[in-house]
């Protein structure tokens, strides 16, 4: 092992996997956050709707037609993209509702400080680390 001199440490970023603790209220959040987001989605479509036909009339009136057809074409890619961001949504509703209680659920990485110092082992140090909830409340941290 090298000998540890001063400013011999650095501090770098980690992932850190967020896994929930599946329980009644997790399965209910997790399927209100996911129709809160089918509704923002319906919510910018009508929005994409509204002002496109508005501008496409205006484009048509100036005899733009070649921007227009280019417009409605772009406004229809949009409403294409939204219609399978939504038809995802419906499908992970589905599998949450699916949900076995007690098993784990992944949330997410969230990014967290590491302090690596000669002799370490960097792998060891920088991967792989967990933390556990239920309902919020930390219940476990791995690989740390």
């Amino acid at each position: 092992m090298a000998e540890k001199s001063q400013g011999s440490a650095v501090e770098l970023k980690r992932v850190v996997m967020v896994k929930a603790i599946v329980t009644e209220a997790f399965k209910v959040n997790l399927v209100k956050e996911l129709e809160r987001a089918i509704g923002n989605i319906e919510n910018q479509s009508s929005q994409i709707t509204e002002r496109g036909k508005a501008y496409l009339e205006e484009l048509k009136k100036k005899g733009l037609m070649q921007k227009a057809a280019a417009f409605k074409h772009q406004v229809e890619e949009e409403r294409n993209k939204q219609a399978a961001a939504k038809s995802d949504l419906l499908m992970k509703i589905e599998e949450a509702k699916k949900l076995e209680l007690g098993s784990e659920f992944v949330q997410g990485p969230l990014e967290g400080p590491v302090n690596v110092e000669i002799g370490d082992n960097l792998y060891r140090k920088v991967g792989g680390a967990e933390i556990i909830v239920k309902d919020g409340i930390v219940q476990e941290i791995r690989g740390v």
